[in-house]
């Protein structure tokens, strides 16, 4: 059983629909209970429609734009009913496997009934399925064939909602630049710009944070269309604010005048209304940690996600990616005196572990981190107290045979249950970043 899908969540391009003014604003065009006939038109169309092909869905809804009056909007809203209704093969079998003997057996085209009945015996048995079904198997994984077999059911509010975030995420896939200028928890807005890998900088007057600017897909010169699906998933999490504001420029092509112009979009949380409702849930049930208020530190602002603590010391965790990991080095470098910085990186489980640093998949488990930090932070901890003297010289004989091979110098101290980037400065050895790589070196 499949869902079936149609691609990544925004709508194409051609299906966005806004309002243009002359002042140069845009605006999105919602749907909502007023405009309920669009959506209940298409509901219609899929639940009158169980147990039959997609072709056959396909059909009834070219029927529905006929005779609408936006063309767009029930094309949208098929889409978004084909992504969310369950489907599946007519016929449980290996389609391509069943298509393959069926053709050899006909080594020429059945020119009647009894020819093609005759064809179908011969692999009947093979299979198991009845002719009626090897007729229906034959091409069972191709889409026009997989069948409805449950509808989209959402209440029409939260279907037009859902419609609604795919028309502002595919209005956002043509912005060139994004501006948040206001938000009711900036430290929760940066962790989510953060997290989607989106490049951006921040707007300070004085002590005062003012806004944050965000490179739009538009303006990516490298892999622009993913990109540009991470940025169009922001406006979902910056919708779930309590108080939000956001300015972009909206490029948009002109099909009369065949020109491009740039358009202002302005909207903040009074459309929240119009999207699904959600709000983050940020709850941390340890005590021992808490969300981070922004830090300003002689002029500049700074944006941990977590304040954890650790003995009688705070420790400000800044969860990261590759993506910002040279930026990211920097600001750990530039707050050395000033606070315990760390840089807490997430990776998927088939990323490479970065060497050197504090690494998660998927999530954070905070009661390892705790762990990792106090032995960190630890000020009592020496190698003395853990090593004995034959222990410790030995260690510094092996490391010393695989100087300067820094992977291997890393692998066998891990292998001995030693932390590396404690143990090596201790053993003198220096360690250097370059990129996200990290070399030893011994000190002078």
């Amino acid at each position: 059983m499949v869902l079936q899908g149609g691609g990544e969540k925004v709508f194409p391009s051609d299906l966005m629909i806004v309002r243009r003014l002359k002042t140069g604003l845009v605006f999105p065009v919602f749907l909502s209970d007023e405009t309920s006939d669009y959506i209940d038109s298409v509901k219609s169309a899929f639940n009158n429609n169980v147990g039959h092909n997609r072709e056959t869905i396909s059909k009834a809804l070219k029927e529905l734009e006929v005779n609408s009056s936006s063309v767009k909007t029930i094309r949208a809203l098929s889409l978004l009913f084909f992504r969310h209704s369950l489907f599946e093969p007519p016929v449980n079998v290996d389609a391509p496997a069943l298509r393959l003997d069926v053709f050899k057996a006909a080594k020429i085209p059945p020119v009647n009934t009894d020819e093609k009945q005759k064809i179908l015996k011969s692999v009947e048995k093979k299979y198991g399925l009845t002719m009626d079904e090897i007729i229906s198997g034959i091409y069972a994984d191709k889409e026009s064939e997989l069948i409805l077999r449950e509808a989209y059911s959402a209440s029409t509010i939260e279907i037009a909602r859902a419609y609604n975030l795919e028309q502002l995420e595919t209005i956002m896939m043509r912005c060139t630049v994004l501006y948040i200028k206001e938000s009711s928890d900036w430290s929760y807005t940066v962790t989510s710009i953060k997290r989607l890998g989106l490049l951006y900088t921040t707007q300070i007057e004085g002590n005062e944070l003012q806004s944050i600017r965000i490179t739009g897909p538009l303006e990516m010169f490298d892999s622009p269309e993913r990109y540009g699906f991470r940025f169009a998933q922001l406006i979902y999490k910056i919708s779930m604010l309590e108080k939000w504001t956001v300015e972009a420029d909206i490029k948009i092509k002109d099909k009369f005048e065949k020109t491009v112009k740039i358009y202002k979009l302005k909207i903040g949380d009074a459309i929240s209304y119009y999207l699904p409702e959600s709000r983050k849930n940020e709850n941390i049930n340890y005590n021992f940690v808490s969300r981070a208020e922004p830090l300003i530190i002689e002029g500049n602002i700074y944006f941990p996600d977590y304040k954890m603590k650790i003995g009688d010391q705070d420790v400000y965790i800044n969860i990261t990616g590759k993506t910002y990991a040279k930026k990211d080095n920097e600001i750990k470098n530039n707050l050395r005196g000033k606070v315990n910085w760390e840089n807490i990186y997430l990776i998927r489980q088939k990323d490479k572990k970065i060497k050197g640093e504090i690494v998660f998949y998927d999530d954070i488990d905070f009661p390892s981190l705790k762990s990792i930090l106090e032995e960190k932070y630890s000020k009592k901890k020496t190698l003395k107290n853990e090593l004995d003297e034959n222990s410790i010289e030995s260690i510094k004989k092996e490391l010393d045979k695989l100087y300067p091979e820094t992977e291997k110098m890393f692998e066998y101290l891990e292998s001995q249950g030693l932390i590396p980037e404690r143990v090596l400065p201790a053993m003198g050895y220096k360690l250097k970043w370059r990129g996200l790589d990290i070399t030893v070196i011994k000190k002078d």
